[in-house]
């Protein structure tokens, strides 16, 4: 439960909740009374009379401060469920205006009002007991004032039973609550507990002045504890002993279950004094180590009726009967109170009293409870009056959206841009809110989650059978378990649901499925999702920023390549292969639902595991992660073991990696199907500071990456359990590839949703989240299919000739629509990749048990680009030597692009074996160019600590990346260490109709400073290699450096090119070259601006021409350039230039 409850001497009231609901079933306000006029929020904290001066209403602008109006709709926390009553908008409460003789609510004058906190305690006639309920989300409530051009709603005089009473009240329910939030157990859940020392003992006071002694006093207490042995809570009164609890020991190695037992007790005793105070202890049983926890504690006695002076609240159950009138007596010796019925909070009434001596008496109808307060006008309070005046809104009347985007106030300018983005790309309709907005007219303007999702209710029940229905949520900001604070001070820019439990891991967690569960019935995790849900969890403008520019990117017409037909699946070792088997089932899933994507492996077990003192690693795994993230991939799904640090126990991946990876063009959806890899909502408490501080989780890093990452995660936030994880990852493989109605690819929402909707009722699919924008259809290439009519030019239908070793093969298709057209107006590319057999890889069962034999196809025959013109295509290519002779089927992939449309498709009916004759003889090895980043690098020029390696290479039999030669792979290694090469078959591209000439472009990372060289070594398809090595200095002081400037020719007798290498690769420039004569006056100023791919400027011509057009005299001219990026960083360089 949560923090420590305001002390409630006698009785709070009882809340009636029909008098707030709109009733059984959901109706909603045609528009929200915040569309017009001023309207200001007030802010109150705790229960009682408040007062707001005419001077106050003047001082704060109010139009017309003569007629103050104010609304509430105060309901206290909200159900989760969508059957329970709910307020709708805004309505207004009885005010009392005390004015002056003349009658005018004035200078001088002030008015009065019953305003409530956010905590309740409602009345259970079953029980005759109270139960009390916290507000999970807010301490503060909210009430709206605005004016009118006639007098609001006055407090009115009760009415009185005029006939005799039948019952008689002098007593009334003191009640009182301890609940103190200090600590989350799990950081999971909403229960928050307080600490018991067993050391010392935890006091409690309930500040009962006049407890009657001759009543029993009921008590309800809960109590936590985390030990390995039975420990003991005592309850003591004064020194008495009144209640003892046990709590059952927990297994402390089990990291799973339960983290700590709870114990509760509910009972009564007849208190010792009046003025009761109490103290807890906690016994640890000889563990030291052993930790207690209080929940609660609940208090239900009698007390005089008694009036001080002071406001006081009273209520008494037993005087609700039927036709029961009853007559309440009050002591009140030194006062004449004010006495309001507060039964009804929007309709308070003033109670007529009959004063006797120190007594006041009066009637009243008490067939329900009754609820009353007794003050003095001097003692009200002052609210918080918020300024400026709220801006006017109507979220009932607005529009219908396909799209709710839901985000922070600091993100705003953002949302309205990815709405802008999803219309102009799809015709998608959003509306943007922010949770204040929803507030205000959902929950009386108190923060609630389920605000929240009772506003989206509204949208999906009248957008419901319309052309227009809601589909999808966008969360835009982070979360945090704790959503009591606001940032600054807490990363919770959109609050989370926590489920109830906090106590037990597994059954813990977060979910944003909450506000998806919209139909009758449905509440807290149960039903089924009708809308699809994303939430991007940026904690600033920055990271709001990267998720735009992604978004922006991952729709736009650029987002192209052939790394869109591949699917990465991870597989943990360990576990009996229960990994590895899952990862089989997902692939047989994807061969046998859309053969036309390329399956990449990446099985632990499969690689060779290293130990040290720092434990079990896979470096290759971790290489080929990396490489795979690198060279693009559609989709990434890891199936094993986690945490929100990373992958795997050995570390596969980790946040260096991620913060590594630098794929921006290249942007995969990562399914992670293990434990808190995307626990976004965590983050550290100082426990001195309160301070608290978001900790990033490794899905967060992968998502907000400015670098690459990926586009979305549907991964993990909590424990999960591998089985059930496996029937979700399967069902999202079911409807990723699926269409919609109209023929086009899934949304993720909608992907994410029906897997939901179709993986049972258990809680463990409530784990997993989509991190992302729900309204982005995964960018596979559907548009259409490639085809292949033949195969050296003999009909596919007719057969297919064997693809032999050294045997020059060409192969002819079309283009067709999703209808099976041709499509003759298809004028693109197509890019052709070529596979030899698949091949049997056993695992090495490092971890012990047995190996586990798996399929893998990744070995490439040819890799290329070819035109389409009308609708066809051909292209040629030699096999190299290197293949496995034996026969079997290969396959060839294509991939397609025309216009930001692609497609793509697949041919598997070819045979790969056996060895071609061929008279032609090859002995020279392939032309090697290499470069850094782009070719105007030059040898020894300098870089970054990230450069790419750029490598053109050509042949006449065509490049050799098969991987199945033995020392045949096309490798590069650094600084002349061949022992430690990588290898980069799957990084070579053949040019756009040329299978003799292609290119490599590979990223390096984090090298040090200083002198470096790159080593490449290439073969041909007859086997015949060639090596080449370039040169270059990483410069690693940060600055932005020009260097190696140079004009050529120089001397110059027509023109001259001025160029200069750099260390800002990728980065917009503005340019500036000056030229100037042996006096110091410029003659001629050129200006341009660039974005360079590497680390040298393209060459800037100067015409040997003064700013007038006339040529420059014969002699000596000095020049500089300067170069400034978009970032401020500024950069020159001088030299001479010689005109003849």
């Amino acid at each position: 439960m949560t923090r420590l409850s305001n002390i409630l001497l006698l009785i709070f009231f009882l809340i009636i909740n029909d008098l707030y609901s709109q009733g059984v079933k959901d109706s909603y306000s045609s528009s929200s009374v915040l569309a017009g006029g001023q309207w200001f929020k007030i802010a109150v904290l705790k229960d009682g009379i408040y007062r707001i001066d005419y001077s106050d209403l003047k001082q704060m602008g109010l139009f017309n401060p003569s007629n103050p109006r104010i609304y509430s709709n105060n309901f206290g926390q909200l159900s989760y469920y969508n059957d329970d009553p709910k307020p709708d908008d805004l309505k207004e409460v009885a005010v009392h205006l005390v004015t002056g003789s003349d009658g005018i609510f004035n200078e001088g004058d002030y008015l009065l009002f019953f305003g409530q906190s956010t905590n309740r305690w409602n009345f259970n006639p079953l029980k005759s007991s109270y139960d009390y309920l916290k507000h999970n989300y807010s301490d503060t409530a909210f009430y709206f004032l605005t004016s009118g051009s006639q007098v609001g709603k006055k407090i009115l005089n009760g009415d009185e039973p005029a006939g005799p009473p039948n019952y008689f009240s002098s007593q009334s329910d003191a009640l009182f609550v301890h609940e103190l939030d200090n600590e989350n157990l799990l950081k999971s859940g909403r229960e928050w507990y307080q600490p018991v020392s067993a050391m010392t003992g935890l006091s409690i006071n309930p500040g009962f002045t006049d407890l009657r002694t001759d009543e029993k006093l009921k008590y309800r207490i809960r109590v936590l504890a985390r030990a390995s042995v039975n420990t003991l809570f005592r309850l003591y009164e004064n020194s008495t002993l009144q209640r003892t609890l046990q709590v059952q020991g927990v297994n402390l190695y089990n990291y799973t279950g339960t983290y700590a037992q709870i114990a509760d007790s509910s009972a009564s005793f007849y208190p010792l004094s009046s003025s009761p105070s109490f103290e807890i202890r906690f016994y640890n049983n000889g563990e030291p180590a052993a930790r207690g926890w209080l929940d609660y504690v609940i208090l239900q006695g009698r007390r005089n009726n008694t009036f001080a002076g002071n406001t006081a609240f009273f209520s008494d159950y037993r005087s609700i009967g039927a036709g029961r009138i009853t007559e309440f007596t009050f002591s009140s010796p030194a006062n004449t109170p004010l006495v309001w019925d507060i039964t009804d909070p929007f309709n308070p009434s003033r109670i007529n009293y009959s004063k006797t001596g120190d007594n006041l008496k009066f009637k009243a109808f008490t067939g329900s409870l009754k609820s009353y307060v007794l003050f003095l006008e001097k003692n009200t309070l002052k609210p918080v009056i918020m300024t400026p005046a709220l801006a006017n809104q109507d979220l009932h009347s607005s529009e219908p959206a396909e799209m709710i985007i839901v985000t922070h106030p600091l993100f705003r300018n953002y949302a309205d841009r990815i709405a802008q983005v999803h219309y102009g790309n799809s015709g998608l309709t959003s509306q943007v809110v922010t949770p204040d907005e929803i507030y205000n007219e959902f929950s009386g303007g108190i923060r609630d989650l389920v605000a929240i999702r009772n506003f989206l209710r509204m949208k999906y029940l009248k957008q419901a059978g319309t052309d227009h229905p809601l589909k999808y949520l966008l969360l835009l900001g982070d979360g945090s378990y704790e959503n009591r604070t606001l940032p600054p001070l807490n990363p919770n820019f959109i609050p989370t649901y926590q489920s109830q439990n906090s106590n037990i891991v597994v059954s813990s967690f977060t979910s944003d499925d909450f506000f998806g569960l919209l139909e009758d019935g449905e509440g807290e995790a149960e039903g089924t999702e009708d809308i699809g849900i994303g939430r991007l969890p940026v904690s600033d403008t920055a990271q709001a920023g990267i998720m735009l520019r992604k978004i922006s990117r991952y729709l736009g017409s650029s987002n192209t390549g052939d790394w869109k037909n591949n699917i990465c699946i991870i597989a943990d070792d360990e576990d009996g292969n229960t990994h590895i088997n899952d990862a089989e089932g997902l692939s047989k899933i994807l061969e046998d639902s859309v053969p036309s994507m390329n399956i990449k492996k990446i099985y632990l077990d499969a690689f060779r595991q290293v130990t040290t003192v720092n434990g079990q690693s896979y470096p290759d795994v971790t290489a080929a992660i990396n490489e795979q993230v690198s060279s693009g991939a559609l989709i990434i799904n890891y199936v094993g073991h986690g945490s929100e640090n990373g992958l795997a126990h050995e570390r596969v991946v980790k946040t260096e990696d991620i913060k590594s990876w630098s794929n921006f063009h290249r942007l995969p959806l990562f399914i992670t199907a293990t434990c808190e890899f995307s626990r976004f909502d965590d983050m550290d408490i100082n426990i001195i500071t309160k301070e608290m501080t978001g900790r990033p989780s490794a899905g967060e890093m992968v998502l907000l990456s400015a670098t690459g990452g990926g586009i979305a995660l549907m991964s993990t936030t909590r424990v999960v359990y591998s089985a059930p994880n496996y029937y979700l990852n399967r069902n999202i493989f079911d409807f990723a590839f699926d269409r919609d109605t109209l023929g086009e690819a899934l949304r993720l929402g909608d992907i994410m949703r029906l897997a939901k909707n179709n993986s049972g009722s258990g809680t463990n699919k409530r784990n997993f989240s989509l991190l992302g924008d729900p309204a982005l259809r995964l960018a596979y290439p559907w548009h259409g299919n490639v085809v292949t009519d033949s195969v050296n030019h003999v009909l596919v239908s007719e057969g297919t000739d064997t693809l032999k070793a050294l045997s020059r093969v060409t192969i002819s298709g079309h283009i067709e629509n999703m209808r099976g057209e041709t499509l003759n107006d298809f004028t693109g590319t197509v890019s052709p990749i070529v596979f030899d057999k698949t091949k049997t890889i056993k695992t090495l069962a490092n971890d012990g048990g047995q190996p586990y034999s798996f399929k893998l196809r990744n070995n490439i025959l040819f890799s290329g680009k070819t035109t389409a013109a009308g609708g066809k295509f051909r292209f040629s290519f030699i096999v190299p030597r290197d293949i496995d002779y034996s026969y079997g089927p290969g396959k060839i992939s294509y991939y397609a692009s025309n216009n930001g449309q692609d497609l793509n498709g697949y041919f598997n009916d070819i045979i790969v074996g056996g060895f071609a004759q061929v008279s032609e003889s090859d002995k020279s090895g392939p032309k090697i160019s290499l470069y850094m980043n782009d070719t105007l690098f030059r040898n020894g020029g300098i870089t970054d600590k990230d450069p790419k390696i750029l490598a053109i290479i050509e042949d006449k039999g065509g490049i050799n990346t098969t991987g199945t030669g033995i020392g045949h792979d096309l490798v590069a290694y650094l600084d002349n260490d061949n022992n430690n090469s990588f290898v980069l078959n799957n990084y070579f591209e053949n040019d756009i109709d040329n299978y003799m000439k292609g290119k490599v472009v590979y990223g390096l990372s984090d090298l040090t400073g200083g002198q470096h060289s790159v080593t490449l070594k290439a073969w041909d398809n007859f086997n015949n290699s060639s090596v080449e090595t370039i040169h270059f200095v990483v410069e690693t002081d940060g600055r932005f450096i020009l260097k190696d400037l140079l004009n050529y020719p120089n001397p110059v007798q027509n023109e001259t090119k001025i160029t200069a290498g750099h260390n800002r690769p990728e980065k917009l420039m503005d340019i500036t070259i000056t030229i100037y004569d042996l006096s110091g006056r410029a003659v001629r100023i050129i200006r341009t601006t660039e974005i360079t791919s590497g680390y040298q400027l393209s060459p800037i011509i100067w015409d040997g021409k003064s700013e007038e057009g006339s040529r420059v005299g014969k002699g000596i001219y000095i020049y500089r350039i300067s170069v400034v990026t978009p970032d401020g960083e500024k950069a020159s360089a001088s030299g001479r230039i010689i005109i003849l």
